[in-house]
């Protein structure tokens, strides 16, 4: 078995990812080669967040996902994991 035999396991495009927000969590299948944008835009309709995208930032952890335009596998995001999708500024 090669090393590349261990990557994507489960869907080789898609990522399941759950996304904590100031209105409790959610999951959802996201493209790897979508941006964090995306994933801010989604939160914002799902939940029925007020605010607009620029207002959140995103961490996965301790990390901050930024800037918002990278893809969601740069940062080396896998199937599975967790997100917190933060309003930032004033709105803390």
């Amino acid at each position: 078995m090669s090393k590349d035999d261990d990557k994507g396991h489960g869907r080789d495009d898609r990522l399941t990812l759950t996304i904590g927000t100031p209105k409790g969590p959610f999951t959802a299948n996201f493209d790897k080669a979508a941006k964090v944008s995306d994933v801010i835009e989604a939160a914002i309709k799902r939940m029925k967040l007020s605010g607009a995208p620029e207002d959140f930032e995103v961490f996965h952890g301790e990390q901050e996902l930024k800037p918002v335009t990278r893809t969601l596998v740069s940062f080396g995001l896998a199937d599975g994991d967790k997100l917190l999708l933060a309003a930032q500024g004033e709105g803390v």
